[in-house]
């Protein structure tokens, strides 16, 4: 029994093992991306351009840094993630890396989820890049609020994770550009989530049917979107935050095993 459990043991580490050097190989691939280095300079543009904006805000300069930052950071992650992570299969099999890859003692399975740990590692550098030089930006001005911001940045990133997981999903079975587009139109009505709801509250059974399904079938991203909290200085909740946090992991959970699913699957 104990040497069953000691063999099981050295397996799993080794298949972590395997996991974290693809996921640092792809981390490594995506940061070599010139595109990605335009993005993080972009952001660090968008970012100090917060000033410009809140020079012309009629006395709301600290609203309109925050707004304004907190979405360029969570709009510029979610490029990289959908515009990558689309990519990420697709262009293993058209350099046709990834024969070399299984030809060793490597499944498919494990290779996806190096492929997902090398994205979420990239999105956390640009995350805290963008991120710190944002909460320098309200340090300068003075209204720094530590913990919360901490908090909305961190929900941010988790929002990043959730979306590197429906983009390797359809990347799995469809080509790159479906699966941009797919990824786009899940964040889209993910972040759509609660007008969906009340439009179904005002609408024929038929409609409301439909557009029910559609909100607890698809992610929702607003459950993420602390900025307002931030903004207006509002207390969180502790249990709502954990609850959050579940839901996160749980939706992802439920994606990769889809993924895995369908890389199994595959012609590759």
């Amino acid at each position: 029994m104990t040497t069953t459990l000691k063999a099981l043991g050295g397996r799993l580490r080794g298949q972590i093992r395997l996991i974290w050097l693809i996921g640092l190989n792809t981390f490594k691939e995506t940061i070599r991306d010139r595109i990605l280095y335009l993005i993080v300079v972009f952001s660090i543009i968008v970012i100090a351009a917060t000033l410009l904006a809140a020079s012309v805000s009629l006395g709301q300069d600290v609203r309109v840094i925050k707004s304004f930052g907190l979405q360029a950071m969570l709009f510029l992650l979610l490029v990289i993630t959908v515009f990558s992570g689309t990519q990420l299969i697709w262009r293993e099999i058209e350099r046709q890396t990834i024969y070399f890859i299984l030809t060793k003692p490597v499944s498919r399975e494990i290779w996806l989820l190096g492929k997902y740990l090398g994205l979420a590692l990239t999105v956390t550098l640009v995350g805290l890049i963008m991120g710190t030089e944002f909460l320098i930006l309200l340090k300068v001005k003075g209204v720094l609020e530590l913990i919360p911001t901490i908090a909305t940045i961190c929900f941010i990133l988790l929002e990043s994770y959730l979306v590197i997981a429906i983009s390797l999903f359809f990347s799995s079975f469809a080509a790159p550009l479906s699966s941009a587009i797919y990824t786009f139109l899940v964040v889209l009505v993910g972040h759509s989530s609660s007008t969906l709801w009340l439009i179904s509250q005002k609408a024929s059974p038929a409609i409301k049917y439909l557009l029910e399904t559609i909100y607890y079938l698809f992610p929702n991203l607003e459950k993420f979107n602390l900025r307002n909290e931030l903004i207006y200085g509002l207390t969180v909740d502790r249990a709502q935050l954990l609850a959050v946090l579940g839901y996160f992991v749980g939706y992802s959970l439920v994606l990769l095993l889809l993924a895995l699913a369908a890389a199994r699957r595959g012609e590759y």
